[in-house]
C-alpha cells in the first residue's frame, strides 16, 4: 500500500476513528460480551459471525476469515486505496490532512481512478452550468420534475456533445490517458491514434458507493436519433455494477430506520421519489438483481418493496429478482402500478401520499404470481398446473425460515385451492437433505496440533512487549513450522527491536499479504487461558520443543526403516546411534 503521510499522522486518524462507529455505518452490530457482532459483509451468511473488537480496534470474520483494522475494512469493502481510506476518515474525524508527498501518479490504481470520477464529475457540473452548452440539459431537468435542490444533491452534470472535451479538460488536471481508459471515460480512437469521451451529449449521474465515493457514470441521450437511451460505465477496479446500488449512500439511514427499502429500477425514479420525500429507496440502475446487492441491502433492511415499471419488461424484472431476494431472507412484495406507469411518472402525477398508499398495498408474491395467471388455477391443464407449481415450489426452496416457509405453503394452498400436504411433499423433494456431519475419529494429525500451539503462544505474545522479551533467545522464527507463523513471530521481534509500541492495529498497516493479516486479526481474537502469561509461554515453548524432538524421533525412525529395508546396515547403524543421542537427550 502507498502511504502518502507520517505514521504519527495516521497514528491520530486512526486513533481518532472507532471501528465500531464507522464499521455500524455499514454493518449493524449488537454487542455480545466484549466484542460486537453482524452479519458479514465480505460474505453471504444468515448467523452473525463477523466480529468487531472494539478494545483492540480489529474486526475478524468467524466465517471466511476476512480480518484487519479500520483502515483495511474501508479498502476492502470500498475498494480504496490507503491513501483514500485515510482522507475518508479523517474528513469523518475533523482531522485537516497536510498535502501528500508524493505526486499523485505514484497513487496506487483505485486512489487514481477515485481522483478521475471526481474530476470527471466536476467537469460535467461546471458544463451543466454553462448556458451555451448545456440547454438541452437544463430543459431535460427542468420537464422531467428535477428541482436544483436534487441537482446539486446527486450531483448531476452534462457531458457536452464534444468529441473530447473532458479528454482536454482531464489532461489540464495532469490526468494520463491510462488511467482514464481504465476508468471508462474515454475510449481509444478506432484508427488507435489518440482518445475521445466515452459520453456526449448526455446528462450525467454519477454513481456513489456506499461511502459516498464516486465509482461509475451513468448517462442518459439528450438526443432523440440515439439508439442507446443510457449508457453506464464500463467495469472497472473500483466498480462492479452487479455490487452497487444506486442512492444507497444517501437513503442507507432511512432504509435502517425504516426497516424497508423500496427498489426502483433507474436513476429518474430515484431522484423523483427521494425528491418527493420517499426516501427509504435504492435503484438497481437498470440492470438486473444480483445476489451480490441482495447482500449489501440485507445489512440494512429486512422487507423490501419492488416498484418496476408496469409494462412487461418490468414485471419480468420483479419475477426474476424474487427468487435471489428470498434466498437472502428478505420478505418481498410487489406493487402494482396502473398500465404505461411507471414510479417516477407515477409520483408527479399522483404525489407521494397516493404512492406511499400503493405501497401499502403491495402484494405478497403469491397473490402478485396468481393473479398474473389470469384466470384461477384449476381451470389450467394439469401439465400447465404441474409448470406452475413446480415455479412456486423452486421459490420456496429459496425460504430458509423454516416458519416463514410453512406460512407460505398455508397461503399458496389457500389460493391455488391444493391440499397442503401435496404442495409439502413437492417441496421437501425439492429441498436437498443435509450433509450428514464428518464422524470421522481419531487423533488430529502432528502438524495441525504444532499449528495450534503456535497460534496460542502467538496470541499471548499480542498482549504485551515484555512478553516478546522473555521469550527471545528461549525460540527462534526458525522453531515454527507453519511459515505464516514464522512471518508474524519476525514481525513481533522486529516491533520490539526497533522499540515499537505493540499494537495489532498499527502492526496490521504494515502487512500487505491478506492472509498474514487475517491471520493476526484471528489469533488476535482467541481466548487466553488463566494463568500468568510467562509461566504459560514457559509451557507452549516446552510444548512445541517436544513436538520438534517427536517429530525428529518420527524422521529418525522412518529412515532406520528404509535403511533396513534396503539392507543398508552402515547407514542403519549411524542413524540407530543418532535416534540414541536423541532419546538420552529427551
Amino acid at each position: 500500500m502507498a502511504i502518502f503521510y507520517s505514521q504519527d499522522l495516521i497514528d491520530q486518524v486512526r486513533g481518532a476513528s472507532d471501528i465500531v462507529d464507522i464499521i455500524s455505518e455499514y454493518v449493524p452490530l449488537k454487542k455480545k460480551g466484549a466484542n460486537y457482532f453482524g452479519l458479514c459483509p465480505f460474505h453471504a451468511e444468515k448467523t452473525p459471525s463477523f466480529s468487531v473488537n472494539q478494545a483492540k480496534q480489529i474486526y475478524h470474520c468467524f466465517g471466511c476469515g476476512e480480518g484487519g483494522n479500520v483502515f483495511t475494512f474501508l479498502m476492502n469493502h470500498d475498494k480504496l486505496g490507503f491513501t483514500e481510506a485515510l482522507k475518508l476518515l479523517a474528513r469523518k474525524s475533523g482531522i485537516k490532512l497536510p498535502k501528500p508527498q508524493q505526486d499523485k501518479k505514484t497513487a496506487d490504481l483505485n486512489d487514481q481512478l477515485y481522483y478521475a470520477n471526481s474530476v470527471a464529475n466536476a467537469y460535467f457540473k461546471q458544463t451543466l452550468n454553462q448556458k451555451n452548452l448545456s440547454e438541452k440539459a437544463k430543459t431535460f431537468l427542468k420537464q422531467r420534475g428535477v428541482d436544483s435542490t436534487a441537482e446539486e444533491k446527486f450531483s448531476l452534470g452534462y457531458a457536452p456533445d464534444k468529441w473530447d472535451g473532458f479528454l482536454s479538460f482531464a489532461q489540464s488536471k495532469g490526468l494520463d490517458p491510462k488511467i482514464l481508459v481504465t476508468a471508462g471515460l474515454i475510449v481509444p480512437k478506432s484508427d488507435g491514434k489518440g482518445y475521445v469521451d466515452r459520453f456526449r451529449d448526455r446528462l450525467m449521474f454519477p454513481i456513489f458507493n456506499i461511502s459516498g465515493k464516486i465509482v461509475g457514470f451513468g448517462g442518459r441521450t439528450l438526443n432523440p436519433k440515439e439508439e442507446a437511451k443510457y449508457m453506464n460505465s464500463p467495469e472497472t477496479p473500483i466498480y462492479q455494477k452487479g455490487k452497487i446500488l444506486y442512492g444507497l449512500s444517501f437513503s442507507k439511514d432511512s432504509i435502517r430506520e425504516e426497516g424497508k427499502a423500496i427498489i426502483v429500477e433507474g436513476y429518474m425514479d430515484f431522484i423523483s421519489l427521494f425528491q418527493a420525500g420517499i426516501k427509504n429507496l435504492v435503484a438497481t440502475s437498470g440492470t438486473a438483481f444480483t445476489t451480490d446487492q441482495a447482500r449489501l441491502l440485507s445489512r440494512h433492511a429486512q422487507e423490501v418493496f419492488l416498484l418496476f415499471d408496469s409494462d412487461s419488461a418490468g414485471q419480468q424484472a420483479a419475477v426474476r429478482s424474487l427468487d435471489i431476494l428470498f434466498d437472502q431472507g428478505f420478505e418481498v412484495k410487489i406493487v402494482s402500478f396502473p398500465q404505461g406507469e411507471d414510479p417516477d411518472s407515477y409520483v408527479k402525477k399522483s404525489g407521494s401520499e397516493k404512492l406511499t398508499e400503493l405501497i401499502e398495498k403491495a402484494q405478497n408474491w403469491i397473490e402478485f404470481r396468481t393473479n398474473r395467471l389470469g384466470k384461477k388455477f384449476s381451470t389450467f391443464t394439469i401439465v400447465e398446473q404441474e409448470k406452475i407449481i413446480a415455479d412456486f415450489m423452486e421459490t420456496a426452496s429459496k425460504i430458509k425460515n423454516e416458519v416463514r416457509r410453512e406460512l407460505f405453503l398455508k397461503k399458496l394452498s389457500e389460493s391455488l385451492e391444493m391440499n397442503e400436504n401435496i404442495l409439502r411433499k413437492n417441496l421437501n423433494r425439492k429441498i436437498a437433505p443435509a450433509k450428514s456431519q464428518n464422524k470421522t475419529g481419531g487423533t488430529l494429525p502432528l502438524r495441525r496440533t504444532t499449528e495450534t500451539l503456535e497460534k496460542e503462544f502467538l496470541r499471548i505474545l499480542l498482549e504485551g512487549e515484555y512478553l516478546i522479551e522473555k521469550v527471545q533467545g528461549k525460540l527462534s522464527v526458525e522453531d515454527f513450522v507453519t511459515s505464516e507463523h514464522r512471518e508474524i513471530l519476525r514481525l513481533l521481534f522486529q516491533s520490539h527491536k526497533e522499540h515499537q509500541p505493540l499494537s495489532v492495529s498499527s502492526m496490521l498497516d504494515k502487512i500487505k499479504d491478506g492472509k498474514i493479516r487475517n491471520l493476526i486479526t484471528e489469533i488476535s481474537v482467541l481466548e487466553i487461558g488463566a494463568g500468568d502469561l510467562e509461566l504459560q509461554l514457559t509451557g507452549y515453548i516446552n510444548s512445541i520443543r517436544k513436538q520438534q524432538k517427536e517429530k525428529q524421533i518420527q524422521d529418525i525412525t522412518d529412515k532406520i526403516r528404509d535403511a533396513e529395508a534396503k539392507q543398508d546396515t552402515e547407514t542403519a547403524k549411524k542413524l540407530s546411534e543418532n535416534l540414541h543421542k536423541l532419546l538420552i537427550g529427551s
